[in-house]
């Protein structure tokens, strides 16, 4: 974890994660792959998070899933697990984890510096903790899994340093 930055009372980290996007039906047979693989049962419900102390599995539609490794695995791990996903017809794992970067913020002024950069409303009575949201933040499409403390944004790879460059003005300004 590389820190960004630390001032005005808010911490942004670049946080690397291994992430898998996992697609199926949410079936029993997906649930039983899934919680015997991870030890984690998947969310049935759309943008919620689970998450134990190595992965988070955010449910982001009907069919599609997020794995994020908190953390990092060896890539023959990584692909241990796709190809025992990828062997129930049901299921399609893919490796997503170089297309991605993730930034974790949090801090008092967490919601102060993020409302900066997009309408979207951040505060606990609207983005309750362990849920998901798709939207714009400095106009790139992001997603946000919400925990306890503090907010994990990813973003596409190559729009990751004008994220950061954003991100830092915010906290500054």
């Amino acid at each position: 974890m590389r820190e960004i930055i630390r001032s005005n009372n808010v911490e942004i980290y670049l946080y690397p994660c291994q992430q898998i996007i996992i697609r199926g039906n949410g079936d029993s047979e997906f649930n039983n792959t899934i919680n015997k693989l991870f030890k984690l049962l998947p969310p049935s419900d759309n943008l919620r998070v689970i998450s134990n102390k190595e992965i988070i599995l955010s449910k982001m539609s009907f069919d599609q899933w997020n794995l994020i490794f908190i953390k990092e695995i060896s890539e023959k791990k990584l692909n241990q697990f796709i190809e025992k996903l990828n062997k129930v017809n049901s299921i399609l794992a893919t490796n997503f984890s170089d297309a991605q970067n993730f930034f974790q913020i949090k801090g008092q002024n967490t919601y102060n510096t993020l409302n900066k950069l997009t309408h979207f409303d951040f505060r606990k009575k609207s983005f309750k903790p362990l849920n998901a949201a798709q939207s714009l933040l400095a106009r790139i499409d992001c997603t946000f899994l919400r925990f306890e403390d503090s907010i994990l944004i990813g973003c596409n790879r190559s729009f990751a340093d004008y994220l950061e460059d954003r991100l830092i003005d915010a906290v500054n300004f």
